[in-house]
């Protein structure tokens, strides 16, 4: 994997495999083994392409080096052009980046008639047989038939939005503002117990009703946020400043006559983590999709 191919797959927060499938009727036939089709009404609509490209796999007992072709089928009556042209020296899966094409299927959907490979020997230019060479294609065993795989990733101005933390900066009032019972309840002791703080919570897919869709994991650790925000908040407790002087007013019932009362400030989620899950699409494509803010890191007062 090179450096732009492992920048991709890191930036990506949606990683789906699209199969081949049989292109809808009236699309070209160019030789079943060697079309593929890609159904990419999969992708999501509020993400952005990053990445695409079809994997192909050659056996191990064909060690001479031949050359795959890779043509866009451009109309119905079967036109194309050529995108790729890849030599392929060793056995295994190969990638081969079609990201245009694929750009080009999204912006364009009724644009898309798939695409046709061809294999030909390095100093030749006449197609070869996929069985010849060892190479898969479409109809041959199910483990081994090219696929594509498409990145995706939220548009940069919402993936590298930031949420705006601040330091409690907020100190004692000063001293002719204090209120007279200030230092006996600053004093006083606290059940630790009761405190904001996180405490564990294991989701079971299987318990949800969704492991018929859900491939990995079975579960994980989501966690929650429980117990009380009250004065005095101690470092521990990781409270905002708007929590510090809500709790504060609170205390010295700092509301007009007329006025309600705040309520304690509440115990909540801070810092949030991503899993990834991969999942069957209704499209039986698989997708690995990370989801953010599943997993609580740790809470703090609010």
């Amino acid at each position: 994997m090179d450096a732009t191919h492992r920048e991709t797959v890191t930036a990506a927060d949606t990683i789906i495999t699209f199969v081949s499938r049989e292109p809808p009727s009236g699309k070209p036939q160019h030789g079943a083994n060697r079309r593929l089709y890609f159904d990419v009404s999969d992708a999501p609509l509020d993400h952005s392409l990053l990445g695409a490209e079809i994997r192909v796999h050659r056996f191990a007992d064909h060690p001479q080096p031949v050359r795959l072709h890779v043509y866009l089928i451009t109309d119905e009556e079967g036109s194309e052009s050529e995108v790729q042209r890849v030599v392929l020296r060793e056995s295994g899966w190969t990638s081969v980046n079609i990201t245009t094409s694929v750009l080009s299927w999204l912006i364009f959907p009724h644009t898309n008639f798939g695409l046709r490979l061809a294999v030909t020997s390095l100093e030749k230019k006449h197609e070869r047989r996929f069985h010849e060479v060892g190479l898969s294609g479409a109809h041959d065993q199910e483990d081994f038939r090219p696929f594509m795989v498409g990145y995706f990733g939220l548009p940069e101005s919402v993936s590298k939005r930031s949420r705006l933390r601040t330091k409690r900066s907020v100190g004692p009032p000063p001293r002719s503002s204090r209120p007279r019972s200030y230092r006996e309840v600053t004093d006083r002791d606290v059940d630790l117990d009761t405190w904001c703080r996180l405490k564990h919570l294991h989701v079971s897919f299987r318990d949800l009703g969704w492991e018929n869709w859900v491939i990995a994991p079975e579960g994980y650790d989501a966690n929650y946020c429980e117990g009380h925000c009250v004065f005095p908040l101690h470092a521990k407790m990781n409270a905002s400043n708007h929590a510090l002087v809500q709790t504060l007013v609170k205390l010295v019932d700092g509301v007009p006559d007329d006025g309600e009362p705040p309520p304690h400030a509440c115990c909540a989620p801070i810092d949030l983590a991503t899993i990834p899950v991969i999942y069957e699409s209704h499209e039986r494509n698989i997708v690995l999709k990370k989801y953010p803010m599943m997993i609580v890191k740790s809470c703090g007062c609010h």
